[in-house]
């Protein structure tokens, strides 16, 4: 009887042994994993994606402690050029590569697809803008309210500084690549462009659909409301892609946040709030 005893004691002590091993080993491999994700990554560029970019940073390193993310803004010109001399981990762009940034190993990430909108400052009584209208005020042959049936008012032209995507989307599709009017008031971010129509009497500019508010108003860009909706259905032209570019493939810590920026629950819980998640933009 004591030799049973013994002999079932030395294989229950076996068995916990074996299980101590494996829980060791599997918590193990769980801390290899968590320490996987840290590190620091740096971003910089586009003011429009800068929220998208902060909100992941901020929620990524909730989930990786061990993780440190920068996030600047300095508008996409500046994003793309920080990237491709290595000063930066990833460049913000609202704006697709000119033809001299093409070509040096830059890695395009789509990240959603956003909505340029007309603003106005709230006492210009004009709901709506032709095509021509929204070219001809701001390439100053149109200056005053009174020629798209507003009131005999001069018209104050706010644009986006030159290093902005933005700006060069809105360049592109409502300028034909006209230069804006001289003279026009230059802003280098959206809130800052935001700010300034909203506290200038008489004035119009345009900002990404994320950052309108009731502190301005929106105008109907020939007749059609610029929203998710009518962007995604082609009947309003001014939307463009959102963009983070790396030097080369991206690998380890880049890699990870644009996988999470990427993955279905932060493009539909964060990214669908502004702007269009590439879940449904494809």
């Amino acid at each position: 009887m004591v030799k049973k005893k013994a002999g079932l004691f030395l294989v229950l002590s076996v068995a916990i042994g074996l299980l101590v091993a494996l829980t060791a080993a599997g918590c193990g491999s769980n801390t290899v994993q968590a320490e996987e994700i840290s590190g620091d990554l740096t971003l910089s560029g586009s003011t429009t994606v800068l929220p998208i970019a902060q909100e992941a940073a901020d929620m990524f390193m909730d989930k990786n402690p061990n993780a440190n993310v920068t996030v600047q803004g300095g508008g996409s010109s500046v994003g793309i050029t920080n990237v491709l001399e290595g000063i930066v981990d990833i460049g913000d762009s609202s704006r697709e590569l000119k033809d001299d940034e093409k070509g040096k190993g830059l890695m395009d990430y789509e990240i959603a697809y956003d909505v340029i909108t007309v603003i106005t400052n709230k006492d210009v009584p004009v709901d709506n803008l032709s095509a021509e209208q929204v070219k001809g005020i701001f390439t100053g042959k149109i200056t005053n309210w009174k020629d798209v049936g507003g009131a005999d008012a001069t018209i104050v032209v706010v644009v986006r500084d030159s290093a902005s995507g933005t700006r060069e989307m809105f360049d592109e599709k409502a300028l034909s690549k006209e230069k804006p009017v001289g003279g026009a008031i230059e802003t280098n971010s959206n809130g800052i462009m935001r700010q300034t129509v909203s506290s200038t009497p008489r004035s119009i500019g345009y900002v990404s659909l994320g950052y309108v508010d009731s502190s301005v108003k929106t105008l109907k860009y020939n007749g059609v409301e610029g929203t998710i909706d009518t962007a995604l259905a082609k009947s309003y032209p001014l939307a463009r892609y959102l963009h983070m570019f790396t030097k080369g493939e991206a690998t380890g810590l880049a890699k990870s946040f644009i996988d999470y920026i990427l993955s279905d629950d932060f493009q539909n819980d964060v990214v669908a709030k502004e702007y269009v998640p590439m879940t449904r933009a494809g």
